[in-house]
């Protein structure tokens, strides 16, 4: 029964949110894709609630977004680039803010995460330039299946699967996997490895 349900649940968040995925196809001509994306995000983001959970993830899948069918995306997170992927069974807690990143399955993210489109998306090299005005890059950031990264937590590199990033710290090179981190930078604290026999 509670399959059923499921199902119906996502029938019906499909049908709700038709009306902003038109909205969204007239604004794309206009705005462009990634502005009329960011808007829908903006907007579905204030959905609260279990059925918000459901709309919201309807909406980012009709607007094309790789969202996984049984991922949770919590109220007040926002996805800022159509490019973001979240994985199967996937959780990205309240508060959220996700620029290009690919989030593996069953890969937790606590409240208040920030994940922007890598560290290098303003150029700062030159004075005589507003830092607005000078080229940056835009980067992916993979962050592997079975993650926890932890509330407030900003990350400006890749994490590998089954790595843990503690409460508040920040990524600025890469996670390997299986290993636990923490601080500001982040850095090494403990190991997830099974011991061999």
């Amino acid at each position: 029964m509670k399959a059923v349900l499921k199902q119906l649940g996502i029938a019906a968040a499909r049908l709700s949110v038709a009306p902003q995925g038109l909205l969204y196809a007239l604004l794309v001509p206009a705005a462009g894709r990634t502005r009329a994306f960011a808007w829908a995000s903006q907007h579905a983001a204030r959905w609260s609630g279990l059925w918000g959970a459901y709309r919201r993830r309807a909406l980012l899948r009709l607007l094309g977004g790789r969202v996984a069918e049984d991922c949770h995306i919590e109220f007040g997170t926002l996805l800022s680039k159509p490019t973001a992927e979240i994985g199967p069974g996937a959780y990205v807690g309240a508060y959220c803010c996700l620029g290009d990143v690919r989030v593996g399955a069953k890969t937790m993210i606590a409240d208040g995460v920030h994940v922007p489109s890598g560290a290098a998306q303003h150029g700062t090299t030159r004075t005589d330039v507003p830092m607005a005005d000078q080229p940056g890059r835009y980067d992916t950031i993979a962050i592997g299946a079975d993650c926890w990264i932890g509330a407030a937590a900003v990350i400006l590199a890749d994490v590998g699967d089954h790595a843990v990033v503690a409460a508040g710290a920040v990524v600025t090179s890469p996670v390997e996997p299986y290993t636990i981190v923490a601080g500001v930078p982040a850095k090494l604290i403990g190991s997830r490895r099974p011991l061999m026999a």
